[in-house]
């Protein structure tokens, strides 16, 4: 057990000062030339760090505020970025015309140097901005207060953003994601796939190439909207619609207005396809409105009152066939390259179960706090994101791996000749059905999602009666 011991320690702590040394400078150790290439940039600073050279691989940077600047040719990053500051901005130098106007009447603009960014961004920032005519080719991972996407800026992947207010006057190439409480796309905005949005007050005024589904407490769409194909707006108290959506539109919503006019003067207001509604009252369809129509009475969605029996046995069957997915990949991989870690996890007591339980509700809360101190730090900030990458692959696994090592534990228990895989069959079908019942499903899923977490640590860590 003690060489055991020793071995983990000294990995931990050679870990910790690697990335401390390696890793992490600060303002007065490191002052990047403007020409410097760097294969990797790993930088911390508690300031401000002014980004002006090529990286040609990956960037990890931790900083009070990043700037990501394209002064000498550089601001730029061959490799992705992970990040994690008070302030993000990507940079770019463009000129805004005093005398030319674009299609809109806005001053044009010419971009004379931009930021490229060619893999991922993961941010985890307040602020973050992306200005005009910069570029990250890969896709967009970012959580803060404040998202705001520039005119001809462009992001060639996805993007993924959690945030307060998202405004979005870019293109996206890929799909967007957004879970935002404030929503503005303005007409420069442009998804080349689909928009999912989760939202409390959006306002759209830009232009998606494919389909829509979004849910808002307020939605509105603008003339200058444009939905090539299936506009969806899942659940909503009110929804100003104008615009024009060539596919079909599905709209359920407390209050529906159609706008065709702003006092004397006509605005869009078309859908191509045919218009499925719930809402409270019927409404006047405009003439810009061909398809057929059909009313019924509004659905409030976040309520479980409105389920029917068929969508109940759709979203068990759902939730079974995901956790058996995942149970039956757990156990393929333990039973085959750690059979002896699975006989361990499946000597099941009671005093054991009480043990995880304890192990597990408190790393649960001690793991992530000391997650974030070292990505806000700087000292150490790259096993900050190792150690909250396995934090977030353990939760995944908690749940799988209790049904595996209780399904273990029954074939060796239990003088039926069943084989492990029809146990995880019969319990996880099981536990689905339990999670069912209000109130007391959150409660056990919860608590099997503690003691899983718990066994797998658990195990982890040497035994002291090991030799």
């Amino acid at each position: 057990m003690k060489s055991k011991s020793k071995i983990l320690i000294a990995i931990f702590t050679l870990l910790l000062i690697f990335s401390t040394f390696c890793y992490a400078t600060d303002e007065s150790s490191y002052q990047p030339m403007d020409n410097d290439l760097y294969e990797d940039l790993y930088a911390g600073n508690e300031d401000v760090f002014n980004l002006k050279n090529t990286i040609k691989g990956n960037g990890f940077i931790t900083t009070g505020t990043l700037n990501i600047d394209p002064e000498n040719n550089g601001g730029v990053v061959e490799g992705d970025l992970f990040v994690t500051a008070g302030n993000v901005n990507i940079k770019s130098d463009v000129t805004y015309s005093d005398s030319e106007k674009d299609g809109f009447g806005n001053s044009k603009i010419t971009i004379n140097k931009y930021s490229s960014i060619s893999g991922n961004v993961y941010a985890l920032t307040n602020k973050f901005v992306l200005e005009p005519g910069s570029q990250i080719n890969g896709d967009l991972y970012v959580c803060a207060n404040e998202v705001t996407l520039e005119q001809n800026a462009k992001v060639n992947g996805n993007v993924f953003v959690v945030t307060n207010n998202l405004y979005l006057n870019s293109e996206i190439n890929g799909s967007l994601y957004a879970t935002a409480k404030t929503f503005n796309m303005d007409f420069y905005g442009f998804i080349n796939r689909d928009l999912h949005l989760s939202s409390a007050n959006a306002n759209i005024n830009g232009y998606i190439y494919r389909n829509s589904i979004i849910e808002a407490d307020e939605l509105k769409t603008n003339d200058k909207f444009i939905n090539q194909k299936d506009f969806t707006v899942t659940n909503a108290n009110k929804v100003v619609f104008s615009g024009e959506v060539n596919g079909n539109a599905n709209i359920n919503a407390k209050e529906i207005i159609f706008m065709d006019k702003n006092g004397d003067q006509n605005i869009n207001c078309k859908i191509s396809g045919n218009l499925k509604y719930s809402s409270n009252n019927n409404i006047e369809i405009p003439d810009g409105i061909t398809g057929d129509t059909i009313h019924s009475e509004y659905i409030n969605k976040d309520s479980s009152e409105t389920k029917t029996v068929w969508s109940v046995i759709g979203d068990y069957i759902k939730d079974l066939v995901t956790l058996l997915i995942i149970s039956y990949v757990v156990y393929f991989i333990v039973s085959k390259y750690m059979p002896n870690y699975l006989d361990k996890i499946s000597d099941i007591t009671a005093k054991n179960l009480l043990k995880y339980i304890g192990i597990g509700l408190g790393l649960l809360i001690l793991i992530p706090i000391i997650a974030l101190l070292l990505l806000l730090s700087g000292i150490g900030h790259i096993l900050g994101f190792v150690i909250a990458l396995i934090y977030i692959a353990f939760i995944l696994i908690s749940r799988p791996i209790l049904i595996v090592a209780i399904s273990k534990f029954a074939k060796n228990s239990l003088k039926y000749d069943i084989k492990v895989p029809l146990y995880i069959l019969i319990i996880s079908a099981i536990l689905v059905l339990t999670y069912q019942i209000p109130f007391l499903g959150g409660i056990l899923s919860t608590l099997i999602n503690i003691t899983g977490f718990g066994m797998i640590t658990k195990h982890l860590i040497p035994n002291k009666k090991e030799k």
